[in-house]
């Protein structure tokens, strides 16, 4: 993690503390492991609580600047046009009905603090609690290939969908090899699945809706498809499950530290476990995820 992540040898941080690298990733991985109070792990680590949280602090601002396009639709590797096909047979080899989805879409809500301002926009009426809202797409590999947020905990997913341009670049990157423009849309573009909410088009698919008035095929269709879009729940549990410091909405402020940069960066490092390990899900799809070094590149 030390040589792909491409840490400093030597982080002072703005306080005049000072780590080597090795001590200030496993720190913020310490923090991230725990939702406990900082004064735990001052004790177990003998360095201040001032000092644990500007070097966890320091760490994710680093990690999210320097690694925040694998986050992005990173087409020229992980979600390569060759890649994405192999990804769409791989969720048809485990049962979809469809023959070119690639990934899997949906939001997720993280709990935050009650803001001291602006505390309306923040807040979930869905969810009754102050929150920030992500969306992020799960590959069959276990990885995920594109987070966008944070947003405001009041927005709905087709105004993060809107807001992402996900749509126009799936537009241009997610399609078959070999076609052009003169190929029929159907043949052509490659697709995300997600609920209801986000509609069909020729780049995102849903289940049928409606209810009652489904066709017994189209209950035993969107229940095929339910039992493998399920992946992109447990990828969501995976972040949260491996650190559990991301789902202690009491201790995030987000005027007082980087909350949404947290997570991100809690997904990035998620996604490192899950290189170096495969996952349940990459085990349900039969689909490896890449080696460490190939996930992190420039």
């Amino acid at each position: 993690m030390l040589e792909v992540l491409e840490l400093p040898d030597v982080i002072r941080t703005p306080n005049r503390y000072q780590f080597m690298a090795l001590e200030a990733l496993c720190l913020t991985l310490a923090r991230f492991r725990t939702p406990g109070d900082q004064y735990d792990l001052s004790i177990k680590y003998n360095r201040s609580q001032s000092a644990i949280s500007e070097i966890t602090n320091w760490v994710t601002v680093f990690v999210d600047e320097n690694w925040k396009h694998l986050l992005d639709f990173d087409h020229t590797h992980l979600l390569s046009p060759h890649n994405l096909e192999n990804y769409a047979g791989a969720i048809h080899q485990s049962g979809a009905p469809l023959t070119g989805v690639w990934g899997f879409i949906d939001c997720t809500i993280r709990r935050i603090s009650r803001p001291s301002i602006h505390q309306r926009q923040a807040y979930s009426g869905h969810k009754k609690f102050h929150a920030l809202k992500f969306q992020a797409v799960m590959l069959p590999n276990g990885i995920f290939g594109h987070l966008f947020g944070p947003h405001e905990g009041r927005r709905n997913d087709s105004f993060l969908l809107n807001e992402s341009g996900l749509l126009a670049t799936c537009a241009e990157y997610a399609v078959r090899e070999g076609t052009d423009e003169n190929t029929p849309d159907g043949e052509r573009y490659l697709q995300l699945f997600g609920d209801p909410a986000y509609g069909n088009s020729q780049q995102i698919n849903s289940p049928f809706a409606g209810l009652g008035v489904r066709t017994e095929e189209e209950k035993e269709w969107n229940l095929a498809m339910a039992a493998e879009r399920i992946g992109v729940e447990h990828g969501f549990a995976l972040v949260t499950n491996n650190f559990p410091f991301l789902n202690a909405g009491w201790k995030m402020q987000v005027y007082s530290s980087p909350v949404g940069r947290y997570y991100r960066v809690g997904v990035v490092f998620t996604n490192a476990i899950s290189c170096v390990r495969s996952n349940q899900i990459a085990q349900h799809f039969n689909c490896q995820p890449p080696s460490l070094k190939d996930y992190f590149h420039r």
